[in-house]
């Protein structure tokens, strides 16, 4: 579906814009787009970053599926004037994104959806030390955040660990296995440990996401030699979950982190 978006801007934004705007100056134009870009109406901003694909692809060839982020770090380097509030412009517009969950009229979810998933593959694709919050932002989403906040390694960290206190759950539980990811590159005592620290709060969380992320930390780490010793700590944890846990699918009368936490447990005593 990102695909068929991508093309329409293509498409359609760039045959507009080329008769009136060829003639007016880059800088001009770019000033324009991303002063819309900074709307606090989201389908201001939806409209403006169209039109800021169709400055960064015009006089490009594309293709059916074209690599977006690759054209726009091209654009880049055609225009290192206008490089670094492009970049200002990318992020500020994800931050807004990601706390902006209104609909304006005439706007589907699908329109939201659709733009936010492109906004993030951009900011993903910067090699931008200022991209890391509004990529930690939006970890919710998962795969391109993720691998975008992740390849920072260290320098994410700080942001990723105050992301447990995000008010979105969906950012919390990723959070977590962020987290878990960076400190398991580096793979030292003192991170080894801030790992099972985390694991240890995530476990005990009211809310049913966190402790299923904190499930899913400790089942990724059945298989790691130095963990086997610690994770004997997680049993009584493992032990009550498997007979309390309140999280209920109601229409199937089933009990999914109990299920798993049992699982786990004979994992965990079989190693």
């Amino acid at each position: 579906m990102r695909s068929i978006l991508w093309l329409c801007i293509a498409i359609v934004a760039i045959p507009i814009a080329d008769f009136a705007q060829q003639s007016e100056p880059l800088d001009s134009r770019v000033t324009a787009v991303l002063a819309r870009m900074a709307s606090s109406d989201r389908g201001t901003r939806n409209s403006a970053f169209d039109d800021l694909v169709g400055v960064i692809t015009e006089g490009q060839q594309l293709g059916f599926d074209p690599e977006y982020s690759s054209l726009l770090a091209a654009f880049l380097a055609r225009n290192p004037e206008q490089a670094d509030r492009v970049k200002l412009g990318l992020i500020n517009l994800l931050k807004a994104d990601n706390v902006d969950t209104t609909l304006p009229a005439g706007y589907t979810a699908e329109d939201n959806s659709e733009h936010y998933a492109a906004a993030i593959d951009l900011v993903s694709s910067l090699n931008d030390d200022r991209a890391i919050p509004a990529l930690v932002g939006a970890l919710g989403t998962g795969g391109m955040a993720t691998g975008g906040v992740i390849k920072y390694g260290e320098k994410a960290l700080g942001p990723v660990l105050s992301a447990l206190n995000n008010p979105n759950l969906l950012v919390r539980s990723a959070a977590v296995g962020t987290a878990v990811t960076i400190l398991r590159i580096k793979n030292d005592v003192a991170s080894q440990d801030q790992i099972l620290g985390l694991i240890r709060t995530a476990i005990h969380d009211r809310e049913f996401l966190i402790r299923s992320a904190a499930l899913y930390q400790i089942d990724n780490l059945t298989d790691q030699k130095e963990f086997a010793p610690a994770l004997q700590e997680f049993v009584p944890a493992l032990e009550e979950m498997a007979q309390r846990d309140p999280f209920v699918l109601q229409r199937e009368t089933r009990y999914p982190l109990r299920d798993r936490a049992k699982k786990l447990l004979d994992k965990i005593t079989n190693h």
